[in-house]
């Protein structure tokens, strides 16, 4: 995915003339500039997330039910858009210690894409949907964070490894980039035309799927490369693991801001209720919450992250993850319609 550091220091000449506060002034000017331009960012994001109904659990029931995969090719559409938007960002360095990483493919990553699939099929929804879900109102989700940190906390005292990064083939400019960002905008290009093609009737204050999908990658893709540490999971591990209170702050008020775009999408719609949760969906929450919270620690990272950061970075560990979340999430799903059914899949 994109990593970002923000401890660059401005240095005047010795011999220049400008006082010596200035340029701790304007860093601090700088990173002010920055975590308004994070929030504002957040909020589309949250905004567009409810919008398009964004969820790895939807998608994966398109599938299972033989349904057209609109919410898949949509996902692949913001990932497309994220390239497109984090990449020129960092070659153009628009923040010191911008660049772009890969990881590999191993066993604790599989295994944490598994756990990280059978808690979103546990908790009805992923993280993008979780977030778009409560925008609508599911107070249950509220719970979700204390499992997610559970899990985390269980997998840090267990690992003592962490994963291999190295640089992208995208963290420079250099021809073969180019290449990847020709088929970016070529990959975003048909999946648009084709969710366009496919649009259905819809409430008119509802955007288009393919809008929403533009939007989602446009503002993740200038978070991730911005500030990579501004989700949920980063707020959770940096936190509770780590004990960076900086990065916290940062990653506060930005979480906040994508729950309240999610929440004026979702009023937007006239489809704000609040849904109280009963003591099944609680635990059914916290259960879900804490497997995907072993899942992020072990992989690591969120399918949020995975999609809008891992994947346009040509991660091959972003791939693996993504794809082994999805089957994980179809099988799921398939075999409890099986057993629902008493053992016939409808076609």
């Amino acid at each position: 995915g994109v990593q970002c550091g923000r401890n660059a220091v401005l240095v005047h000449p010795p011999n220049s003339t400008t006082p010596r506060g200035c340029a701790r002034c304007r860093q601090n000017t700088a990173y002010s500039w920055l975590d308004f331009a994070l929030c504002v960012l957040s909020f589309g994001f949250g905004f567009a997330a409810n919008q398009g109904g964004t969820c790895l659990v939807a998608a994966a029931d398109e599938l299972a039910k033989r349904h057209p995969p609109r919410i898949l090719i949509g996902l692949v559409s913001a990932s497309a858009t994220a390239g497109l938007v984090a990449v020129p960002l960092v070659w153009a360095a628009a923040i010191d210690g911008l660049t772009i990483t890969a990881s590999s493919i191993d066993s604790s990553l599989l295994a944490g894409a598994v756990a990280f699939g059978i808690g979103a099929l546990v908790n009805d929804t992923c993280l993008l949907g979780s977030l778009a879900r409560l925008g609508n109102g599911e107070v249950r989700l509220v719970a979700l964070p204390f499992g997610l940190a559970a899990g985390m906390l269980l997998i840090d005292r267990a690992r003592h490894d962490r994963i291999a990064m190295w640089p992208s083939l995208l963290a420079e400019p250099s021809v073969q980039g180019m290449v990847c960002l020709l088929s970016f905008l070529i990959i975003l290009t048909l999946v648009s035309i084709i969710l366009a093609v496919s649009e259905v009737s819809r409430p008119r204050a509802r955007w288009p799927l393919a809008l929403s999908m533009l939007v989602l990658g446009v503002t993740g893709g200038a978070l991730f490369a911005l500030s990579p540490s501004w989700t949920l999971a980063q707020l959770l591990q940096h936190s509770l693991l780590l004990h960076d209170m900086r990065t916290g702050i940062v990653a506060l008020p930005a979480v906040a801001a994508s729950v309240m775009g999610a929440f004026a999408a979702s009023a937007g719609q006239g489809n704000m209720g609040l849904q109280e949760p009963s003591a099944r969906d609680l635990l059914r929450t916290l259960f879900g919450g804490f497997l995907m919270g072993v899942g992020i620690s072990l992989i690591p990272g969120g399918n949020d992250g995975l999609i809008l950061s891992a994947v346009p970075a040509l991660s091959p560990g972003g791939f693996a993850a993504v794809l082994t979340m999805t089957a994980t999430i179809l099988i799921g799903l398939v075999g409890r319609r099986r057993l629902a059914r008493g053992g016939r899949i409808d076609h």
